[in-house]
């Protein structure tokens, strides 16, 4: 978001900082639509249309104005403190704020002696990825709720542009009949949209 949306001939350029329970991240030009409309999501007016077809060209990002409520939408999940976006004026400036909770002492432990000196086997957040999960580690959201579920599918499809529903389930964690009941949802309420048919059949975000 910030790349894509800085005034590159405005005062300073895109600063991120990064500290241990904090990561800001400010660029220079202000918003081309309203904040709150940004926060809702749905409007999209990217200042750097070239640098979207170049994300794009690399399966990274999409045009659905999904940026920043992907962020909201992730930081409450996890019971983080919500995210701070700020415009100031005279230079245009956007900056956010992210906490991101302290780190785990025990996750930097030395490994179990009782193995030889070899780090236990992770099972839970850092298990192996998926094979067809674009990278990520499936889900299992079968406690979650419809909403929850349709949030995961908003934002994998934000971060690899397209998926089949074989790749969606796989994402989810939950029967394939499951998932296309949600894509089937999600496409009434305009949220996504299908191409093709049958096995080659893909979904992505609706523009």
């Amino acid at each position: 978001n910030c790349l894509v949306n800085a005034d590159y001939h405005g005062s300073r350029g895109v600063v991120i900082i990064k500290k241990e329970q904090k990561i800001t991240m400010a660029n220079p030009g202000g918003f081309r639509i309203d904040i709150a409309d940004a926060k809702s999501g749905g409007v999209s007016d990217p200042r750097n249309t070239a640098l979207i077809k170049m994300f794009n060209l690399i399966n990274i990002g999409e045009r659905a104005g999904s940026g920043i409520p992907n962020i909201y939408r992730v930081w409450d999940r996890y019971g983080w403190n919500c995210p701070e976006i700020t415009e100031s004026f005279e230079p245009d400036r956007i900056t956010i704020v992210l906490e991101t909770p302290a780190v785990n002492p025990e996750d930097n432990a030395e490994p179990a002696r009782e193995n030889g000196g070899k780090p236990a086997v992770n099972t839970g957040d850092n298990a192996s990825p998926a094979k067809n999960t674009g990278g990520k580690p499936a889900v299992n959201t079968e406690r979650m709720s419809g909403a929850c579920q349709r949030e995961v599918i908003i934002e994998y499809l934000t971060d690899n542009v397209s998926a089949s529903p074989a790749v969606l389930a796989e994402v989810l964690g939950i029967k394939s009949s499951r998932t296309r009941d949600i894509l089937r949802v999600m496409r009434e309420e305009g949220i996504i949209e299908a191409q093709g048919s049958g096995r080659n059949r893909i979904y992505r975000l609706r523009s």
